[in-house]
């Protein structure tokens, strides 16, 4: 099984992740992977407990079980085993009796899924897809908010979102992080083969020189807060996932739940992008944990727009396969 257990990580690795990282790593073992936490690569500034990185393990997670279903495997998975002799998720993969007759449209979008940041049309999502989406969450341990772009009760959360934006933007420390993985010049993203594409974000193909002078002599906090405002009111829909603890489990979970959900919303034609800036913010988030009226301790870590993208963009880069593999 080994040689078909191989096949399924180049679908794991066009997961998303947090300014696209990519922090994973794999080992591959009979009938058996491994997937670590690549903590070289963790965000200290954006995410210091690394919830964001353990949703990205679960967004690889959630790819690789749907990939081996549609290879007419089912996958076994324990969270952090003890009998390890490090952190990881173990997946163990087996005959499936019968074939998932619902796989096949999310393993398509798997290539096809991309966070599409630019503009969206503004129409709305029907309701047939808009309850296929909401269905996909199969993840007890995950609560999934809507709220439909132009009722009054999104107002709030576009508010907490301004706010955020302004907060980070106005921190050297989160400017020098997000700098530190943007991708400026198409050179660039070919030698790197990480990180966030410049012109995916707006700007142009340019040295990095002059794209660190933009980023921090004409990118203003309030500007920023408007962009991610008008991005969210021409968008359909807000989408907010919510760990009902806040532990590695339920963050992986959350990113289980969040890659599903965007998958099917690929499959319709759907885009998505992060607004996640009140759950990044730590007293933001206890603020729009407290305005939803929240069960202690669940967290709001993840949230997202989706809409009708005008234009797809070039998909984002990923390292070889061979980098982010380990011998078992």
């Amino acid at each position: 099984m080994e040689p078909i257990a191989e096949q399924l990580i180049p679908f794991a690795v066009r997961a998303p992740s947090g300014h696209n990282t990519q922090p994973w790593q794999f080992s591959v073992g009979q009938d058996r992977i491994r997937i670590f936490p690549d903590l070289s690569r963790r965000l200290p500034v954006v995410d210091p407990d690394d919830h964001a990185l353990f949703i990205s393990l679960g967004c690889a997670l959630e790819n690789l079980i749907i990939a081996a279903s549609h290879q007419g495997l089912v996958a076994s998975v324990e969270y952090f085993p003890a009998d390890e002799a490090e952190a990881c998720v173990r997946v163990r993969l087996s005959a499936a009796q019968g074939a998932d007759e619902n796989v096949d449209a999310l393993f398509r979008a798997i290539p096809e899924r991309q966070t599409n940041r630019r503009d969206y049309d503004g129409r709305s999502i029907k309701q047939s897809d808009r309850a296929r989406i909401l269905e996909a969450n199969l993840r007890d341990a995950v609560e999934l908010r809507a709220f439909s772009v132009g009722d009054p009760d999104i107002e709030p959360i576009i508010d907490l979102v301004r706010e955020a934006s302004i907060i980070q933007f106005n921190d050297p420390a989160f400017v020098a992080e997000l700098l530190s993985w943007i991708r400026f010049s198409r050179p660039e993203v070919s030698a790197r083969q990480d990180g966030l594409v410049g012109e995916a974000m707006g700007f142009p193909s340019v040295p990095r020189w002059l794209g660190r002078w933009i980023m921090t002599r004409l990118v203003k906090p309030e500007g920023e807060a408007d962009r991610q405002e008008k991005a969210i009111r021409q968008s359909s829909l807000l989408l907010l996932f919510i760990a009902r603890s806040h532990d590695k489990g339920h963050w992986v979970d959350i990113g289980r739940s969040f890659e599903r959900v965007v998958l099917t919303a690929t499959s319709l034609g759907i885009a998505h992008a992060h607004v996640n800036m009140p759950c990044e913010v730590e007293p933001i988030r206890r603020r729009l944990a407290a305005h939803l009226g929240l069960n202690p301790g669940a967290q709001p870590l993840l949230l997202i727009r989706l809409g009708y993208a005008k234009k797809r963009l070039p998909p984002s880069p990923r390292r070889p396969v061979d980098q982010v593999m380990r011998q078992p």
